[in-house]
This record gives C-alpha cells, sequence and structure tokens, in this order.
C-alpha cells in the first residue's frame, strides 16, 4: 500500500501548494503543542499529551512534505519501473503513519480523562473528588484506560499489515487502500477476503471516530454544563471536537477521486 499512487500524474502546482501549507501548519501546531506541554502543569504530567501529541502533529508534517515531494520521488525510476514504493522516506512514512490514529485516541482519551478528573465531574463510571479519583473508582479507571492503550495497540498492528501489504489478494480494489474511503468499499464488486485489505485501512479511522464522536460529545457537555464557565448556549467552544469529528468522519466516505 502506499500513500502515492505512481500511476497518476504528479501534483499539480495547487495541489503542492496546498501540502506546503498543511506542512507549515502542522508544523506551527507542533511547536505549539510542544509549548503547552512544558509551560501547562495539568498537560506536563501526561506523557500522552505532553509528547505523543507532538509527534503526531508531527508526523502529520511530515506526510504532507512527503506528498507534496510526491512528483519528484514518482520520477525516479529504475529501468523505467518506479521505485516509490520503496523509497526510504516512503517507507519510513508508512511506519511512521501507523502512529497517528493510536496516538490520537490515546490524547482524546487521556484529555476527556484529565478535563473532567480536574472539575470533579464524573466520567464513564468514573467519580472524582476535589480533582482526585474516589478509592472505590480506582479499578474502573485502570481498565478503561488500560483497555484504551491495548485498542490502540491493536490499531497500530493493524495499521502495519496494511501499510506493509501482509494482507493482500491481488485484485485492483486491493491496490487502493490508503488511497480510498468507504464509498469505494461498497460500490466495488469483490469477496470479502478481496476487500479485506482495504477493509483495515478503513478501520482504525473509523474506531478513532466513533470513540471521538463520544468522547467530544462529553467534552461538548461538559462546556455547557459544567466547565469553570458556564456558557448560556451549547454554541460554546467546547463544541470544536465534535465538529472536527464530523470532518475527520466526512473525509473517510470518499471514493478515491476526492479521498483526502
Amino acid at each position: 500500500m502506499t500513500f502515492i499512487d505512481p500511476t497518476q500524474q504528479p501534483p499539480t502546482p495547487g495541489l503542492i501548494a496546498g501540502y506546503v501549507i498543511l506542512t507549515l501548519v502542522s508544523l506551527a501546531c507542533t511547536i505549539w503543542a510542544i509549548q503547552l506541554g512544558r509551560h501547562r502543569t495539568h498537560y506536563r504530567l501526561f506523557f500522552s499529551v505532553r509528547v505523543l501529541f507532538p509527534i503526531a502533529i508531527l508526523i502529520l508534517a511530515l506526510e504532507n512534505a512527503t506528498l507534496a515531494a510526491s512528483g519528484k520521488l514518482m520520477a525516479q525510476t529504475i529501468e523505467g519501473i518506479s521505485v516509490v514504493e520503496v523509497h526510504p522516506l516512503v517507507r519510513a512514512i508508512f511506519v511512521l503513519q501507523t502512529f497517528e490514529v493510536p496516538i490520537l485516541l490515546i490524547v482524546m482519551f487521556e484529555v476527556t480523562y484529565l478535563i473532567h478528573k480536574r472539575r470533579s465531574v464524573n466520567f464513564c463510571g468514573m467519580y472524582f473528588d476535589e480533582g482526585r479519583r474516589l478509592n472505590n473508582t480506582q479499578a474502573m479507571s485502570c481498565m478503561l484506560r488500560n483497555s484504551i492503550r491495548s485498542l490502540a495497540t491493536v490499531l497500530l498492528v493493524m495499521g502495519l499489515m496494511v501499510n506493509f501489504d501482509f494482507i493482500t489478494s491481488n485484485v485492483p480494489i486491493d491496490e487502493l487502500a490508503g488511497r480510498a474511503g468507504w464509498w469505494t468499499l461498497f460500490e466495488e464488486e469483490g469477496t470479502f477476503q478481496q476487500e479485506l485489505h482495504l477493509l483495515l485501512s478503513l478501520l482504525p479511522i473509523a474506531v478513532l471516530v466513533a470513540v471521538s464522536f463520544y468522547l467530544s460529545t462529553m467534552m461538548w457537555r461538559y462546556g455547557t454544563s459544567s466547565s469553570m464557565i458556564v456558557h448560556s448556549s451549547i454554541c460554546n467552544p467546547w463544541f470544536y471536537c465534535f465538529f472536527g469529528t464530523l470532518a475527520m468522519a466526512a473525509g473517510q466516505l470518499f471514493a478515491e477521486q476526492l479521498y483526502p
């Protein structure tokens, strides 16, 4: 699997400019996330927020930079055959790319957990008092947090299996893994075994979207009724995560031509 299709035309100048802008924005967000992790005490206590989140954004920057340079990579051939899939940079991105979803899953959960804990608001069967877990909810806290980490590990392994073609059926739809969304999966005709590679490429983000919908709804509810500043309307800054999740979900629906 590759997110760069060597059979297609190189990206247009407009696309290259877009990838460069996304790269610069991602780098700026990486620096911002590092600063938050260093200077906010409550973030500094959480490794996932302090370290892993900036790493995830940096991986996004590297991915966009690779897409911006994809024209140069596609032009490199050996005996007329494109070597983009075995290029060291692309192979490195293959590995790094699989960490994005697991990291975002863990960070989303940990941030939601931290916010509710600091304000002593009940969260997922956990109860807090003065910013500390009550003794009778420690088992639930341990189970939930380790369940999220275990799920993230499963998604990481799944991503590695997809990116390095451990499951392949040598059919045209198989080559669309990582370059097409759910529309292609349901539109193309094929057996379950033939579509398994594409399905596995979509499942990690589908899991992230499902969990993020729940957690972002919890954050929105917290911001509406329990935050330090209680807003008079449900239209408040705490709904950003929810609509970000909607955008992420929508991006997974398109066919190859429009897949982000």
